[in-house]
């Protein structure tokens, strides 16, 4: 019992202890820290320094294994002009001796399928669903140009000049093509083309014999363009039984893809899709004559067994690995120096540089006692620019080096931000990135300071790290949107570019 009784009382005394302790380290704490507020050891400061800005054009970017494709034209009064076409291979549904078109072949129809990116409506039409169609830019009223040739350019999957690398393919690459196209005609988007129509016909090419409704699944619209019956035949029908068919690098040898090329019809003010074509496909529809088992009903006229029956086939031939895009680029004013405007434009167009501290001592930043808290650069959005296509996002680098900034690989993208921000009428009003950590790690070292021109550039999805080794900034574009920004001049009053510090001083009395 006595053992009992003193052990308690140890523990007890134990825990008096801890817990004065306790009491007395946070007064120490409390006391420490309100001897440094009272005598003013810290003291919080904000300075803004000068900064240079230029515009610089973008000659070109890879383009293929992209994303996105776009396609179509579109021109600006701030960024000039863009047409934008697409190269792909197609892929052969089957090989060698199962590539076949059987008895008294026919072709009903030839389509070239591309699917839009779209967003389904909540309320239905007739009992039909509706879509609006996403991403594009520029007047969906005024038409443009689209032809599709045979394409003569061999795709190649390595790097003819260093086959340990895979190819890349430039957007201002020049393709061959085919002397007679496949299809012309004029095109402008449209959110109701959801179903096609296939005639198909007997041995003869003249009577119909059923005629079939073909949709997407989920009732989607799609860009389709019928190509010319009798240039396919010659190549996919009459060439079937060849050695071109026996393999698929046999038939991209042989047939090399397509190209969709857009260009000017009445005004380059027309529009620009952005697409996911890797559902797009060219569809062979067409009927040859067969004989059925017993068991078979293969023209669907619920009699089995017949002799000679018209069979409806189709064969689909989906866009292959390799797919590119071809920009053709008339600047405009984006050529200017960048002292007064910033032109920063996606998709082959446009990016600024900044020099940061212009005419600054940094040897004497770098002595004080300064601790950086916050570090921000804002681009004023040139609202009196008449441009309408303003991108959601920017993105600031290292433009000497090609990497991201510290703080995209510390903090996060989020957290740097480079996200619009609008007035309050909403219109586009400013850009603002968060630097803290660069600015700091640039400031704290002894060691001279080597400057390097930061890069401002329109957002891709690519650009987005996928992990903590991934510091490589991709050129990668395949948004044409863009933006007029205020530069370093004094022109712009409050609205100039300009790097703002939040510090704060260590008062150190001798």
């Amino acid at each position: 019992m006595t053992t009992k009784v003193v052990t308690v009382i140890k523990y007890l005394g134990i825990f008096i202890v801890l817990v004065f302790s306790t009491i007395s380290c946070e007064k120490d704490i409390e006391s420490i820290g309100v001897s440094l507020i009272d005598n003013n050891i810290f003291t919080s400061k904000k300075t803004a320094y000068e900064v240079l800005t230029s515009t610089q054009n973008i000659e070109r970017v890879p383009t293929n294994g992209a994303g996105q494709y776009l396609l179509g034209v579109y021109a600006d009064n701030e960024f000039g002009s863009l047409k934008a076409s697409i190269v792909t291979q197609l892929n052969v549904p089957v090989i060698g001796t199962n590539y076949t078109y059987g008895t008294n072949a026919g072709i009903d129809s030839v389509i070239v399928s591309i699917p839009y990116q779209v967003t389904k409506k909540d309320k239905l039409t007739d009992g039909k669903p509706q879509f609006s169609i996403d991403s594009i830019i520029g007047d969906t009223n005024t038409e443009f140009k689209l032809n599709v040739y045979e394409l003569n350019t061999f795709l190649n999957t390595l790097d003819p000049n260093d086959p340990t690398k895979f190819a890349i393919y430039y957007s201002d690459k020049q393709f061959q093509k085919g002397p007679t196209p496949l299809y012309s005609g004029n095109f402008k988007v449209n959110p109701n083309d959801t179903v096609s129509y296939i005639k198909r016909y007997l041995a003869d090419g003249i009577t119909v014999y059923k005629k079939d409704t073909i949709k997407n699944t989920d009732k989607s619209p799609s860009i389709k363009l019928p190509l010319n019956e009798t240039l396919i035949k010659q190549l996919f029908i009459d060439n079937a039984s060849s050695s071109n068919f026996a393999s698929t690098e046999s038939f991209q040898s042989y047939f090399r893809g397509l190209y969709i090329e857009a260009s000017v019809l009445n005004s380059e003010k027309s529009h620009l899709l952005s697409l996911n074509i890797s559902n797009a496909k060219m569809t062979i529809y067409y009927s040859n004559n067969a004989d059925e088992t017993a068991d078979e009903d293969l023209n669907g006229n619920g009699t089995k067994g017949e002799q000679n029956v018209r069979v409806k086939r189709s064969y689909d031939f989906l866009f292959g690995t390799i797919k590119a895009n071809v920009f053709e680029r008339n600047y405009s004013n984006s050529k200017q120096s960048g002292a007064e405007r910033l032109y920063v434009q996606g998709a082959a167009g446009s990016l600024a540089t900044i020099d940061l501290f212009n005419g600054v001592d940094l040897t004497a930043i770098q002595n004080a006692n300064r601790l950086i808290t916050e570090a921000n650069l804002t681009f004023y959005v040139d609202q009196n620019a008449s441009s309408a296509i303003v991108p959601e996002q920017l993105i600031l680098f290292n433009y000497d080096e090609k990497v991201h900034i510290l703080d995209v690989m510390t903090e996060g993208l989020s957290k740097v931000s480079g996200k619009l921000v609008k007035d309050a009428d909403g219109k586009p009003y400013k850009y603002v990135f968060k630097i803290t950590d660069y600015i700091s790690e640039l400031l704290k070292s002894k060691d001279p300071i080597n400057l390097v021109r930061l890069g401002l550039k329109v957002y891709n999805p690519s650009d987005l790290p996928v992990d903590v080794t991934d510091t490589k900034v991709k050129e990668n574009s395949w948004t044409p949107k863009g933006v007029v920004l205020f530069g370093h001049h004094a022109s712009a009053g409050d609205k100039k570019l300009k790097l703002e510090v939040l510090y704060s001083e260590i008062n150190i009395k001798n």
